[in-house]
């Protein structure tokens, strides 16, 4: 994950599909990642499909991307 809320998944695009549906219908919802702190990069690369997170919990802190 990065510090804009991006994270890298396993390719398939389930959850930025999701996550762009639900915002679609204009449900009100929350995201939340977990990941280690160790996980953190400078930049996920990312394109116009990529569904920014909310919050990214780790075991140190509490990001938010709100």
């Amino acid at each position: 994950f990065d510090l804009q809320g991006y994270r890298l998944g396993y390719g398939g695009g389930y959850y930025d599909q999701t996550i762009s549906y639900l915002y679609s219908i204009k449900h009100i919802f929350l995201t939340v990642g977990f990941a280690y702190d160790d996980q953190k990069i400078e930049e996920v690369v990312h394109d116009s499909y990529d569904q920014k997170l909310n919050y990214i919990l780790t075991e140190k802190q509490l990001y938010t991307f709100l």
